[in-house]
């Protein structure tokens, strides 16, 4: 689908990472009325899980695989935190006017090692046919050889973008987009293209926060399988008013854009 437009949103903007299960109402409610106004373009959501998934996630070490008996009530716990969130950013989606559909990550994916190896992807198509968004998310799946693991966000957009052919991934965090990093006065200078050779020089230890950190490293590394594949990448600020809607949009935003 050429004009297909994948939005992650990462689960920093919707949720407060310092506060577990809070979501970030006001937020979504502004991104849904962004979304609103650029509806008319054939739009896969991701988000991210955020305080919802991430702390029982990473308390039954999850992402690991199974090794005993007891993570097995931090996976399901995992998947019922995460379809609350779910649940949270597609009722607010109709609730603007929006038609939306909640699709679990662990319905949609199987890995193997923790890489998408299986795509139940008919819902989707079906979803877009009719001009309904779907909305799935970075969650606990199941896998072949771990029996389980966590499945980013990141991951699925990127997956999906190349699938399903799109033109573009927006993937919306809580900072402007990717800095080059002064490493001895930690000056810090947005980007506004970026290519590979720049990017695996870059430092990326100067973003501010360490989940952030090792997200926007990961998050570039696996962006530019989706720029090969001749799929536009764009890294905004989802806390700024304008951006997703720009972004989505193809406009010229403040933010980052993937290049070759």
């Amino acid at each position: 689908m050429s004009n297909l437009v994948v939005l992650k949103i990462g689960g920093s903007v919707i949720t407060d990472k310092k506060r577990e299960n809070f979501f970030r109402q006001d937020v979504m409610a502004r991104i849904a009325k962004e979304i609103a106004r650029c509806w008319s373009t054939p739009l896969i959501i991701i988000h991210g899980a955020g305080s919802f998934g991430h702390p029982i996630a990473k308390q039954y070490r999850i992402e690991r695989g199974y090794r005993e008996q007891g993570q097995l009530e931090g996976f399901v716990k995992t998947l019922q935190s995460v379809k609350t969130l779910n649940h949270h950013v597609v009722t607010t989606l109709i609730e603007t006017g929006i038609g939306a559909v909640g699709m679990p990550a662990s319905t949609l994916f199987i890995t193997r090692k923790g890489i998408i190896e299986t795509a139940h992807l008919d819902l989707v198509f079906s979803a877009l046919d009719l001009g309904i968004i779907p909305v799935t998310c970075g969650d606990a799946v199941f896998d072949r050889e771990l029996k389980f693991t966590v499945l980013s966000g990141d991951q699925i957009a990127i997956h999906l973008a190349k699938s399903l052919k799109a033109s573009r991934i927006v993937f919306a965090s809580d900072v402007d987009g990717v800095y080059d990093v002064d490493r001895e006065t930690g000056e810090k200078r947005l980007l506004e293209k970026l290519d590979y050779r720049k990017h695996s020089t870059l430092f990326y230890g100067g973003v501010e926060g360490e989940d952030v950190t090792g997200g926007m490293f990961y998050k570039v590394e696996n962006g530019f399988e989706a720029v090969k594949a001749g799929v536009e990448v764009v890294i905004v600020n989802g806390l700024v008013e304008g951006r997703i809607e720009g972004a989505v949009k193809g406009k010229p935003v403040k933010g980052t854009t993937l290049v070759m």
